[in-house]
């Protein structure tokens, strides 16, 4: 083992902190894992691990500023250079809450030792998912994360800078791609599934290819190779499975198509929902998935406006997804599961009215409101439903061209769900309320799946801006959604990977229920919240200055957040980044399906 000095006798040591006089020759650095030990009165022998916070260096034998000249350079007074460390301890070994011994070697932390250190004995089922300042690998336990004894990630910092989206595709893809992440996952490796929603640019719609600058990156740091290899990956590439899939263009005509211009990839597919679809998932409510004050009646009028749509609606027979409204028989069911199990027979376009878009439902809608207010909304007052119809009519060309009978839905669960293992779903383009339409869609048909069927395989989310659609204040159905996901997801297979810029804007339960906690770096302000408390104050002063591809980590068995690095990926994040192509490849690839 490397010593590195003796634990300092001047300054008294307790069970959480000590100090070491460094040794002339050490090279101790923060973040190093130290450890010392002591014989018991019993013979045996105490272990105590530690981590360095920080480092100092001192003229001892100097009372003045002025005596540092005398010391160091003119050397007429007598004194000497000291180097200390202030270390936080991480665990001790045996279990027993005592000091460190004054005096004692200090040792760094290697091989069996820093296991111990970091717990690592402990954990069911390790993951190396990145490395220490030193550049040895970081183990998770895969059990706090896949629902075992706990689950979700909370990954905050600031845009731009703190890399949210990046570590969140490095996890997944440690996760899923490494050797010991499918042997964590075991028997349910293979079909084990991730949704991620890319919301900025086309950044995400790529990553199934491999990245030219990590040829360049290999090239000028030749250790890039072996940091992946500290990770148990001889060999990083893409993502080997993934489907991706981008909103139905406004512009399209009579075939489907996208507005998605880079994608290099042929299997880049259209996604919406036709009326039919629409209807019978009760898509209604998530088109006021923006977050309100709870006082209006509007909740209760599209509740009512939901179930009767369900008794109204027919599958037309001419056009497969568009739906014929027909006036329902007396006493049919207002319960909205079983109008959804009923079997309608396909009707004829002229035995009712047609509805091949939204346009078409909100034309609908509008006349019945007209001929029986009472049916439609109750006793609702006549401006709570001019206040319904006025939202439904702005939502219709914010996303209304996502309902219609051009497409297919994007169903991620069952016998009609993808086959790739990740998922990319496009919303960048899409307006505020229409990213919240599909988001809220598309996990709670998720979550709904798996309320259904069992716990594993395990499906993985990827949101960024998670305070957009799980804010503290407000109430909204995607809100409701993501709490339940938080709440109950983790029993169920459901695992959030959330990101956001300030974990004090989203909804507490959402952040509070994640078991594992990762910060990148920080604004000044958002720092002094309650979220981080977990951080020390030295930590959260490095936090504001971390430089990307930096992060700290927090899980429940280490009792410390630990910074940690990850190294530069082999899978395209941007457009730019994609390796060189003949013009042929190029046109082949820029296909739609």
């Amino acid at each position: 083992m490397e010593r590195v000095g003796l634990i300092d006798g001047l300054e008294p040591g307790t069970t959480s902190s000590f100090r070491v006089v460094l040794q002339e020759d050490s090279l101790v650095q923060l973040d190093d894992l130290l450890v010392t030990q002591q014989k018991l009165p019993d013979g045996s022998l105490h272990r105590t691990y530690g981590l360095v916070a920080e480092v100092y260096s001192r003229l001892e034998g100097a009372s003045f500023l002025s005596d540092t000249a005398r010391i160091a350079q003119d050397h007429t007074m007598p004194g000497q250079g000291m180097r200390y460390a202030d270390v936080r301890v991480l665990r001790h070994v045996p279990e027993l809450y005592i000091p460190p011994q004054s005096g004692a070697e200090v040792f760094k932390a290697a091989g069996e030792l820093r296991r111990e250190a970091l717990y690592e004995d402990q954990m069911g089922k390790g993951v190396a998912v990145a490395l220490d300042q030193s550049g040895m690998p970081v183990m998770v336990d895969l059990e706090f994360l896949d629902g075992t004894r706990g689950g979700h990630v909370s990954i905050s910092g600031v845009s731009g800078v703190a890399t949210k989206t990046s570590f969140a595709l490095h996890l997944l893809y440690t996760l899923m791609e490494s050797p010991q992440g499918r042997q964590a996952l075991g028997v349910h490796a293979a079909s084990t599934r991730a949704l991620v929603f890319n919301v900025k640019g086309e950044d995400l719609l790529h990553f199934d290819q491999r990245s030219r600058r990590y040829s360049e990156r290999l090239a000028a740091n030749p250790d890039l190779a072996e940091q992946w290899r500290q990770l148990g990956i001889e060999e990083p590439g893409p993502f080997r499975s993934v489907a991706f899939y981008a909103p139905l263009s406004r512009q399209a005509g009579t075939t489907a198509m996208t507005d998605v211009s880079s994608r290099a990839g042929g299997n880049l597919r259209v996604y919406g929902w036709p009326p039919l679809d629409f209807v019978k998932q009760g898509l209604l409510r998530f088109c006021f998935a923006d977050a309100d004050d709870g006082r209006n009646q509007l909740s209760f009028v599209e509740q009512r406006v939901r179930v009767q749509l369900a008794r109204w609606t027919h599958p037309s027979l001419e056009h497969p997804g568009a739906i014929v409204m027909i006036p329902p028989e007396h006493g049919c069911s207002f319960n909205l599961e079983k109008l959804v199990a009923q079997k309608r027979p396909p009707r004829q376009a002229g035995e009712g009215e047609l509805c091949r878009t939204l346009a078409d439902i909100l034309d609908f809608l509008e006349n019945q409101f007209e001929v029986n207010l009472q049916e439609w909304a109750g006793n609702t007052q006549a401006n709570t439903v001019n206040a319904f119809l006025r939202r439904l009519q702005a939502m219709a060309p914010r996303f209304g061209h996502l309902i219609s009978d051009k497409v297919t839905s994007l169903q991620l669960e069952g016998p009609l769900a993808p086959q790739e293992n990740v998922v990319v779903v496009d919303i960048h383009n899409l307006h505020d309320d229409g990213q919240r339409f599909v988001v809220g869609t598309l996990l709670s048909s998720v979550f709904a799946a798996k309320e259904r069927g069992q716990r594993f395989p395990l499906h993985f989310v990827v949101l960024d801006e998670l305070n957009k659609y799980a804010p503290r204040q407000g109430s909204s159905p995607l809100k409701e959604v993501l709490v339940d996901i938080a709440a109950r997801g983790r029993s169920l297979g459901v695992l959030l990977i959330g990101a956001q810029q300030s974990a004090s804007d989203v909804e507490p339960t959402v952040v509070r229920n994640a078991a594992i906690r990762v910060v990148g770096r920080l604004d000044s302000g958002e720092s002094t919240a309650d979220f981080y408390r977990f951080l020390t104050p030295a930590l959260r002063e490095r936090a504001i200055r971390l430089l990307p591809g930096t992060m700290i980590l927090d899980q429940p068995l280490v009792p410390s957040p630990l910074p940690i690095r990850f190294p530069f990926p082999n899978y395209a994040t941007r457009h730019d980044e994609l390796p060189d192509m003949s013009e042929e490849e190029s046109q082949d690839l820029f296909t739609f399906r």
